[in-house]
């Protein structure tokens, strides 16, 4: 055995030295915990001391074995190397597993041990040296040690660290001290190589997609939770397709985390949730998408089998109310909830949260209640639950808003959860024969701070079950330890009998200080009455018959292109055109060959050969399929021209046929694809009749017929021709091949490539007429104009050239309603990327029966498949000017299908008016105040653009929206990051309004005190909000009336009426002057007296007001242009 350098663990001498102060001996048992420091988390199953005394040092061999040693029946023995291990400067001590010589130890065998290795003086063995060091041992690696445990040099002579010598007269003494240690999960210091979560937990886990683990910890839970499952597997969805259906997503994401052995994907749930790849690399609050998500199956659920699961498994009811103390008189409401939201912070246990939850809070003094029919009085207001449900769904308040730092923090304090909990005291309607008992199930974790982490599960899937860690993609057992004491939070004291052994806790200590920032952030409790109903195993019979079916058939489907893929090492496919698979074929060039994924067009037969097979061999499986005589068939090659076509080229002669099928396809131009098709061209004689001969003047030629009435393209098949003949001479031929009348003029084109469809001069030869041996002719009756003109009338395609044209610029387009629209229709088209606006609003009103001139467009973002800008309406603008990044026409012609290719997106909308009208209009959004500022709706107004602010306002007060019905009433303004930058006057044009990208536009009644206001003595000021620093502004700025000897206090009142806060939030408003807002740093002047007078201050246009408080708006106006809540469509 070769030891590797990497079964090693790399020290340093000086700071891993160990000084026996006392001058105890190494042959003292007491030295154990000294040499090898008891890890207190660890329990030991067994110890062992090993000393091997060597009186010929320098005559060992370079690899060395000590004699074999005991310690819980395993042998062991010192594995040395005294000159170095792949370096020769320190000698190498490894601890082995002396593995039997007939090599018998089971491939998942291991034992965990803890050890220290040990040279010493013989002669005084109170020196000597020591490391130590912790190992899975197993049935692969069954060493480890120090490659570099002791300078070789340093090993006769006293060390410049005063340890040594260690090796007198050529003797000394190696020793090793050994703690077995107790591997209570099976995974202690697993390196989880080839671990199988399956075989060892009977769970797999869930594929990370970027930030899911939020989510997956979550899946693993409900997985876990069987009523639940079954539920779902309830849920109706053998029509749907996966990729839009949630419940079908989930079915099979369910089903395949039970049957599964490797772990399971979840893009195509996301898919069906409507995300894109940016909402997978975000990561979103668990609460939030546990109930989105379960909202969204409570609706798929009504009127099925399952209907009502969700409420019967996670609904709870509480009662809020506020009772008076001195009078009867009492005001409640009873609510429905699916979770319940616990404080951690000064709770430091569950039961204390519970406590907190429902503590009744008096109200009295100035925070009275009014009682209808009693005035003020004292009350107490609380909550009580009136029912837990069977699966009771604890949301521990982990993220905080921190006011003082004006931010949201994590909570990290300790807050202890237990095994098992009664709710009975916290319930009015509790019942002690069937108490709320319940048993923990799950805890989902949270490993890090605000600004990013790592989500996982502990669940005991089973009431008498293990633990288990649902990790992403890898499912481990866990002690009870792992999942309470570790998960608190908080960070655990230290034991300091561990602070001695730096190499034995280095990973421990490390992850102490992951300990503090990781722990509990939701808990899933079951009540105990209902823990057999609801973990009833889901037994195959639960199962949908469709799903299992699909998912078997898809199973089975990727197994066969495994084998496919695997056989093409040593296979090729044959693609063979035939005259028949010709004829039905519409497309470009004689077939589409997709040599990436080895596709072809309908009609053309595909075989599969070995790759080493002769043309002469392969022969013969045609003759079988197509049931042909040897005589009565040629094979042509098909090769790639230069200008990327595909044409016939030579018949394959008698030394042609000696060729392997694989050469042949490198001969004919191959493939950029290693495993792209061999492409032949199958000749038959005609029924009776021999092969023609082919002489090397004849050309064969391919020929296509446009049949314009029916508007398709036609293959006629192949004919010889003499290039010395006149292109006329076929044409009588032609029109018989086509059925036409014989009288019938045609016009024939050659097919070039796509876009080069030439015509032909029928009185030249075909020589002269450029007309090559594999050649395309397409053939079309001549029309006159008259009719050229009602064809083209129609809509329909008059000519080969225009067919061609209209083949090459097809594309497929995904319509997408505004995610904000009711409608949810989706529908792909095959469109030309010439189609004008008005053209594709037809084709989409067709579909979606709606009126086209009411339909408008939006961008799709390629990324983030978000909308973009709205496309400004122009009748003839052309699809390929609305979507400038289409894939390009030629992308296209490589693909058997436009499904296969991915299909760009274009958002639609339905307008309550034309759009034509909406083009000449401007659609406003104006966010219209009430008397305080707290009150606030938004307006969508549609204005001339001609027009002017009094229309702007009148379309508002139309739509009811303002108390005030006079515009001269009505201050319109506009406001930029938090700033007032504009005020518009009522005959102002529209074009002046929301001109500015992020502009806000506010429409408010004027308040009473300014159209009060003595307009020689008061002054109109602006105010703004900050918290801070007056860099970052926030909430909505107003103007307001500074009046001439109003006492500031005075100020504050109509200024907290004005804005609508309350008292609390009042109190704590800072009051300061600043200078020019609009610079980068404005001067801030604190107002701290009530003796200061607003109107004094005579602050100008860039000045203002500032109030400095704490913004609660449940969101920034300025939010990032990605930060958005969770969605799930499908």
């Amino acid at each position: 055995m070769v030891v590797s350098s990497n079964n090693s663990t790399e020290i340093n001498i000086k700071a891993n030295e160990a000084i026996n102060e006392k001058k105890q001996s190494i042959m003292d048992d007491a030295i154990f915990n000294i040499i090898l420091p008891e890890n207190s988390e660890l329990e030991t199953e067994e110890t062992g001391i090993f000393h091997w005394h060597i009186q010929d040092w320098k005559s060992l061999e370079d690899k060395s074995h000590s004699p074999v040693f005991y310690v819980k029946n395993i042998p062991w023995r010192i594995l040395l190397f005294p000159r170095g291990n792949n370096q020769k400067k320190a000698f190498s001590f490894y601890l082995e597993v002396a593995d039997p010589k007939d090599g018998s130890l089971a491939d998942d065998w291991h034992i965990c041990a803890e050890f220290a290795v040990a040279i010493s003086n013989p002669k005084d063995t109170t020196n000597y040296f020591s490391n130590n060091a912790h190992h899975r041992f197993s049935a692969d690696e069954i060493d480890w040690g120090f490659t570099r445990f002791y300078e070789i040099e340093d090993l006769e002579r006293l060390s410049g660290n005063k340890l040594g010598p260690f090796v007198i007269n050529n003797e000394t003494v190696l020793s090793v001290f050994v703690r077995i240690i107790k591997d209570e999960t099976g995974i202690l210091w697993h390196n989880f190589v080839n671990y199988d979560s399956r075989k060892e937990t009977g769970y797999v886990g869930i594929k990370n997609q970027g930030a899911t683990c939020y989510m997956n910890s979550l899946l693993q839970s409900l997985y876990c939770t069987n009523k639940l499952r079954k539920a779902v597997y309830d849920i109706p969805t053998e029509h749907d397709e996966p990729t839009k259906s949630v419940a079908l997503a989930l079915q099979r994401c369910f089903y395949n985390l039970q049957y599964s052995s490797a772990p399971v994907g979840t893009t195509e749930l996301t898919k069906s949730f409507g995300w894109d790849s940016l909402d997978a690399f975000m990561q979103h609050d668990v609460q939030e998408f546990n109930r989105v998500l379960q909202d969204n199956l409570e609706e798929k659920m009504k009127g099925t089998p399952a209907d009502g699961a969700i409420s019967k498994l996670f609904q709870g009811k509480t009662k809020s109310y506020i009772k008076c103390i001195h009078v009867d008189f009492e005001s409640s409401r009873v609510e429905d909830y699916y979770d319940i939201q616990l404080n951690v912070k000064g709770c430091k246990t569950l039961q204390d949260s519970f406590e907190n939850y429902v503590a009744e809070e008096i109200l009295e003094g100035d925070n009275k209640y009014m009682a209808e029919g009693h005035g003020l009085q004292d009350a107490k207001k609380g909550v009580v639950f009136e029912s837990f449900p069977p699966v009771l769904h604890l949301q521990l308040k982990r993220f905080e808003y921190d006011f003082m730092r004006d931010t949201m923090v994590k909570i990290n304090d300790r807050h202890e959860f237990p095994e098992e909990i009664n709710l009975d005291k916290y319930c009015s309607n509790s019942n002690p024969d069937e108490p709320y008992d319940y048993q923990l199930h799950g805890v989902l974790v949270h490993s890090g701070d605000l600004s990013g982490g790592h989500y996982f599960a502990l669940i005991r899937p089973g009431k008498d079950d293990k633990w288990f860690r649902f990790d992403d993609d890898r499912v481990t057992p866990v002690s009870k330890k792992e999942v309470f004491e570790e998960n608190y939070g908080d960070e655990p004291h230290r034991d300091s009998k561990n602070m001695a052994s730096p190499i034995v806790n280095s990973k421990i200590n490390s992850a102490r200080l992951m300990k503090k920032f990781t722990n509990a952030y939701m808990l899933v409790y079951i009540r105990k009455s209902k823990l057999d109903d609801i973990l009833d195993p889901v037994v195959e019979s639960d199962i949908p018959i469709h799903l299992k079916r699909r998912l078997d058939d898809e199973k089975a489907m990727l197994e066969k292109r495994r084998k496919e893929r695997q056989d093409m090492q040593h296979n090729v496919k044959v693609a063979v055109v035939t005259d028949d698979s010709f004829k039905d074929y519409q497309g470009f060039n004689l077939a589409i060959f997709d040599d990436r994924y080895l596709e072809v067009s309908p009609h053309v037969d595909v075989f599969k050969a070995p790759k080493a097979e002769k043309i002469t061999e392969f022969k013969k499986q045609l003759m079988e399929h197509y049931n042909l005589e040897a005589n009565t068939f040629r094979l042509w090659s098909i090769h790639g021209r230069q200008n990327k076509t595909t044409r016939v080229g030579q018949f394959l002669n008698s030394n042609e046929e000696k060729l392997t099928l694989e050469k042949l396809r490198e001969l004919t131009g191959g493939s950029a694809f290693s495993n792209g098709f061999t492409k032949l061209f199958l000749e038959t004689a005609e029924k009776g009749k021999p092969l023609p001969s082919f002489r090397n003047d004849q050309a064969l030629l391919f020929i296509k017929y446009f049949d314009v009435k029916e508007q398709k393209m036609r293959g006629l098949g192949h004919m010889f021709v003499s290039q010395n003949d006149k292109v006329a001479s076929v044409l009588s031929l032609l029109v018989e091949r086509a059925g036409l009348k014989k009288s019938t003029s045609i016009q024939l084109f050659e097919e070039v490539k796509p876009m080069e469809i030439e015509p032909i001069k029928t009185d030249q030869t075909f020589r002269k007429a450029n007309i090559q041996h594999g050649d395309i002719i397409c053939f079309q009756c001549t029309l006159s104009q008259r009719e050229t003109d009602e064809i083209l009338k129609k809509g329909n395609i008059a000519s080969v050239p225009e067919y061609y044209a209209s083949l090459y610029n097809r594309t497929m387009i995904l319509f997408k309603p505004l995610p904000s629209a009711n409608n949810k229709q989706e529908i792909k088209l095959i469109l030309n990327r010439t189609a004008t606006y008005t053209v594709i609003a037809k084709a989409l009103a067709k579909e979606l029966g709606a009126d086209a001139n009411r339909i408008r467009f939006t961008a799709c973002h390629p990324i983030t498949h978000q909308p973009r800008e709205t496309i400004t309406y122009k009748p003839t603008l052309r699809l390929e000017e609305m979507m400038p990044g289409l894939p390009k026409p030629n992308e296209y012609q490589q693909f058997v299908s436009l499904e296969k290719m991915n299909t760009p997106s274009l958002f639609y909308e339905l307008l309550e008016v034309d759009i034509a009208d909406l083009e000449s209009k401007r659609s406003i959004e104006v966010n219209v105040l009430g008397p305080t500022l707290r009150k606030e709706t938004k307006v969508t107004a549609l204005v001339s653009r001609a027009g002017t602010v009094r229309q702007l306002l009148d379309q508002v007060i139309l739509k009811g929206k303002m108390e005030v019905k006079d515009p001269a009433k009505i201050r319109l303004y506009e406001a930029l990051d938090g700033k007032l930058t504009k005020e518009f006057s009522l005959e102002q044009p529209m074009d002046n309004v929301a001109t500015e990208k992020n502009a806000i536009v506010y429409a408010e009644p004027i308040p009473k005190d300014e159209l009060e206001m003595d307009l020689d003595t008061d002054r109109l000021v602006n105010v703004v909000h900050y918290h801070n620093k007056p860099t970052g502004l926030h909430s909505i700025p107003f103007r307001f009336v500074a009046i001439k000897g109003e006492p500031f206090e005075e100020t504050k009142k109509r200024l907290q009426k004005r804005t609508g806060l309350g008292d609390m939030d009042w109190k704590k408003v800072k009051f300061t002057v600043l200078r020019n807002i609009f610079a980068s740093e404005p001067q801030v002047t604190s107002i701290d007296t009530n003796d200061f007078e607003l109107r004094k201050a005579r602050l100008q246009e860039e000045d203002a007001l500032g109030l400095d408080h704490v913004d609660r708006s449940s969101k920034s106006r300025f939010t990032h242009v990605f930060d958005k809540g969770i969605f799930i469509r499908g």
